[in-house]
């Protein structure tokens, strides 16, 4: 039986006989379009016989097609080869007929059913769907009582339903508040819980600062009656006044300060140091301390500035800190006086300005600077150290003041002298510089005029030493016109023993600092006598600008 083109065996079904049909008809078709793609170019190196292989190939058939090679010979016309064409498919075809064999037939029966057998079974299912599916018709109702009580009972069902999903609702939105409430509630106890937690911090921190504060105000107290604050009486001086000691109150009043640097050392500082954020925010601060006093000028735009900085960083500080803050403001200034003021005494007047500033707004850095003062200078007591039994050379050096530059080695003695120098000038600076309005007054400043002229007298009692001529000059060089102002006649004559009987101690010095230093002084107290004033430091006066 033939199908078109096709020899058909007599258990193909009629499906695989239209998909061969499909198959050969698509073929020819694109045998034709490649005829007329192929019209420019009529000489082809593959031979007629690749056009079909070609189609063949692109359309994907599912059975092989064995084309007739045609004979090499030239077409002469497009006429000639539309025949040739047509021979070509029409011998292809008949070249399937004595190639129907067994392996042949498996093959095409093989495609064919990849073709159709997705078909078959998406019908087959499709089918069983529908075989399972049933519809059922709902009878109507019929009428009578009957009808009437089965909708009553669909109304109270559908009224039991809402009443379920209401009730569901309400307890859900309960649920929801309760959830909402006990949240609320572990907040308000947290929050509770870290105040509580704050304010027994706080009364603690409190507690400890105002132990420490009465500590301090304890050692503090007996200020006044050590150093006078009024108009001393007339010194009177001997033959036998000059003492080769200080005297007991000047002893007492050194011994106060120096307690004071061991309360620092062995109560404050571990508790700074053992606490890690104490001890960040006093390391931070006290390199802001440095370089501000470092900034200073000879202008008073300057000292307010800087003293408004630190200022602000006392005010600042956290509890507990405040006094050690104190400390470190305390060390810098008088670190600023050993690296400059011992080299310029003029840099010593917006030093001692700035200072004066921070102490009239917290004068507990009255004490703390003289705790720096005498720990750093015995001379600001003043006090000649003695050289102990059994005490060798360097330790008798570090006692007095000397420091340690490089592998053990002590500063020279230029060096040591004028930086002991520069803290007395730092010293008769504060104790000469008024306030803001330009009147010293003894009630606004700590560390009044007062404690230059004990100073001095205490000074004038000592014997003196090779140094001694001249940090006296350095103090009347730069507190000289205030204590002539304060004090007068009795100043006068103060002075007047000054250049007689203790000068006669030290002119016989072959010392070369005492030697310059005692005629300067020399000078300076004559120059003094002769025109009743004294010459003015140089930077007395600080700039506004």
């Amino acid at each position: 039986m033939r199908y078109g083109m096709f020899q058909l065996d007599s258990d193909e079904s009629p499906v695989v006989v239209r998909a061969r049909a499909h198959t050969t008809a698509t073929t020819s078709a694109f045998v034709k379009r490649s005829r007329v793609r192929r019209r420019h170019a009529p000489s082809n190196p593959r031979g007629a016989g690749s056009d079909l292989c070609f189609a063949r190939d692109v359309i994907g058939t599912p059975f092989r097609i064995l084309p007739v090679m045609p004979p090499r010979q030239a077409i002469s016309s497009p006429y000639a080869k539309v025949d040739w064409y047509r021979e070509l498919v029409t011998k292809a075809n008949l070249a399937l007929d004595p190639l129907s064999s067994d392996k042949l037939s498996t093959a095409r029966s093989s495609a064919a059913n990849s073709f159709v057998m997705p078909i078959q079974r998406e019908m087959e299912e499709v089918q069983r769907f529908l075989d399972n599916l049933t519809i059922s018709t709902p009878q109507a109702p019929s009428p009578g009582p009957r009808a009437a009580t089965s909708a009553e009972d669909l109304d109270t069902e559908i009224t039991a339903a809402l009443k379920q999903v209401s009730d569901m609702r309400d307890e859900h939105e309960k649920k929801l508040l309760q959830m909402k409430q006990e949240k609320e509630e572990r907040a308000r106890q947290i929050e509770e819980r870290k105040a509580q937690e704050k304010k027994a911090k706080e009364e603690a921190e409190r507690k400890k600062k105002d132990d420490e504060q009465a500590k301090l105000n304890a050692a503090a107290s007996k200020r006044a009656t050590v150093l006078p604050t009024t108009t001393p009486a007339p010194v009177k001086h001997t033959g036998s006044s000059i003492s080769n000691s200080s005297t007991a109150a000047a002893k007492e009043w050194a011994s106060k300060y120096r307690t004071m640097y061991t309360y620092l050392m062995n109560d404050i500082a571990p508790s700074v140091k053992n606490n890690k954020a104490m001890k960040d925010y006093c390391f931070k601060q006290r390199g802001v301390i440095v370089r501000s006093f470092g900034q200073l000028k000879d202008s008073q735009e300057f000292v307010s500035r800087i003293s408004d900085t630190v200022i602000q960083i006392i005010a600042g500080s956290p509890a507990g800190v405040e006094q050690w803050i104190l400390n470190l403001v305390a060390k810098a200034i008088v670190k600023q006086a050993e690296k400059e003021v011992s080299v310029a005494h003029h840099a010593a007047f917006p030093l001692a300005a700035a200072a004066v500033l921070v102490m009239q707004r917290f004068p507990l850095l009255a004490d703390m600077l003289l705790v720096r003062l005498v720990k750093k200078c015995p001379y600001i007591i003043p006090e000649y150290a003695v050289r102990k039994q059994g005490q060798s050379a360097e330790e008798y050096l570090r006692s007095i003041g000397y420091k340690e530059k490089e592998e053990d080695e002590l500063e020279t003695d230029i060096i040591y002298v004028e930086r002991m120098a520069g803290i007395v000038a730092l010293f008769s600076a504060i104790v000469q510089t008024t306030d803001a309005s330009g009147v010293a007054n003894a009630q606004k400043r700590p560390l009044p005029i007062s404690f230059g002229w004990t100073w001095l007298a205490r000074m004038v009692n000592l014997r003196p030493r090779a140094i001694s001529p001249l940090l006296v000059h350095t103090f009347l060089s730069i507190a000289g016109p205030s204590m002539a102002a304060a004090y007068g006649r009795q100043f006068g004559k103060l002075l007047d023993v000054l250049a007689g009987e203790w000068i006669n101690e030290i002119k016989d010095s072959k010392d070369p600092v005492a030697v310059a230093a005692t005629s300067n002084l020399c000078g300076f107290i004559d120059d003094y006598r002769k025109t009743g004033k004294f010459k003015e430091c140089a930077g007395r006066v600080i700039r506004r600008r």
